[in-house]
């Protein structure tokens, strides 16, 4: 069901009505409401959005006014906040917590108090407290979950917007994320070798060479994830773990497009580490006290237990402040940088190859090719593990 506006001109002048549009059981039918004379196109307006508004959420009866505080407090985390994500979950209480947070800036004013002028006056002293311009938005934009939800609860007048959708925010800072050359990640992996640290050869040939994965797509990989057959090879990246308050949780990938399946070059770089890494973990799964299960990264000592992101983050900094000192101290996230990076110097190498094994949610007709387009990535990871081979 839905209301729309209609114009309708007579001797007297011109009209407006409100039609209904219904659709039952394949039948549709329309209503119309006649405007009295008189009645101007932007109170048209009003009248059939909040028509709108009623027929969505029911009639509108305004509750008693109540402090955001004890909205978000009594309300919103008990009732609404249950099948959040639970990084999300972390974050929003996080964001509201915090000192200087959204609890400390807006939790003294009533529902209906915040205004554009109030959260205007929010993000201007962020901006000069020094905040970043993605941290602000992120206050923002769970402000807005909050404030919708009391309009559906009938604490705040209805509205098409809420008042973050008017107020002005900093311009996004554009951080470009680092990348290692091929060289360097040769010497990566060859220090890695040296040290016979298996986790990070794993994670530097994995991330640098194989479908730059997440640290979190890491933590979930397990090897029944790895194919390494002769006849063809594959990582399939179908989980992620993240840590919330100290707890390990299992969950979907970040994006719908980081469930992916990238091919390995059978007989190639990253397939012989797999392969050697695989070997060892079957040793290890014999040795009492061994706490590893099936997934691919462990601790390199008793109990083996499987490394967590944050783990996998410390290892990967310690590994190159002692291992390779004369290499950039880049992020973790890097890795992921350098593999779209090395991916585009390979003449040849496409971009829907590059979009598929990487899992990149910013293009997502890609989903659509990725089953036709197995066999091109394939040759592609072939053409990366070539150059990875031939570089010196």
């Amino acid at each position: 069901m839905s209301f729309y506006i209609e114009t309708v001109k007579r001797k007297s002048g011109t009209r407006y009505r409100i039609v209904r549009d219904i659709t039952r059981d394949g039948r549709r039918k329309r209503t119309y409401h006649s405007l009295p004379a008189g009645t101007t196109k932007d109170t048209a307006k009003k009248i059939c959005c909040e028509m709108n508004l009623n027929a969505e959420f029911g009639d509108f009866m305004q509750k008693k006014s109540m402090l955001f505080r004890e909205y978000v407090e009594d309300i919103y985390f008990p009732k609404y906040t249950l099948y959040l994500s639970p990084t999300t979950k972390q974050v929003y209480i996080q964001m509201y917590k915090t000192k200087d947070g959204v609890r400390d800036s807006l939790g003294h004013y009533t529902l209906t108090e915040i205004t554009v002028e109030v959260l205007q006056d929010m993000v201007n002293r962020y901006v000069k407290m020094g905040k970043s311009p993605k941290t602000i938005r992120n206050f923002l934009y769970f402000i807005s979950a909050v404030l919708k939800q009391a309009m559906s609860d009938n604490y705040i007048k209805r509205q098409e917007s809420t008042a973050c959708a008017f107020v002005r925010l900093p311009k996004p800072s554009e951080v470009e994320g680092n990348a290692y050359t091929i060289g360097q990640v040769k010497v990566m992996l060859e220090r890695a070798c040296q040290t016979q640290n298996r986790a990070m050869e794993l994670l530097v040939a994995i991330c640098c060479l194989a479908g730059g994965l997440r640290r979190s797509e890491l933590a979930g990989l397990r090897w029944e994830d790895i194919v390494l057959d002769k006849d063809g090879a594959y990582i399939k990246v179908q989980r992620s773990i993240v840590q919330v308050n100290d707890q390990l949780i299992e969950k979907e990938t970040k994006t719908k497009s980081g469930k992916r399946t990238i091919p390995l070059a059978v007989g190639g770089t990253v397939y012989h580490i797999l392969e050697q890494a695989r070997k060892e973990h079957m040793k290890l799964q014999s040795k009492p006290g061994f706490k590893g299960g099936n997934s691919v990264f462990l601790m390199n000592h008793a109990p083996y237990s499987p490394l967590t992101p944050m783990a996998l983050y410390k290892n990967f900094k310690r590994f190159i402040e002692n291992d390779c000192p004369e290499l950039p101290n880049y992020r973790l996230h890097d890795l992921r940088h350098t593999y779209f990076t090395l991916c585009s110097n390979v003449e040849g190498f496409s971009e829907l190859s590059m979009i598929g094994t990487g899992g990149h949610s910013t293009v997502q007709s890609s989903k659509r090719y990725q089953h036709s387009q197995f066999e091109k990535m394939r040759d592609d990871m072939q053409k990366l593990d070539d150059a990875f081979a031939q570089a010196q």
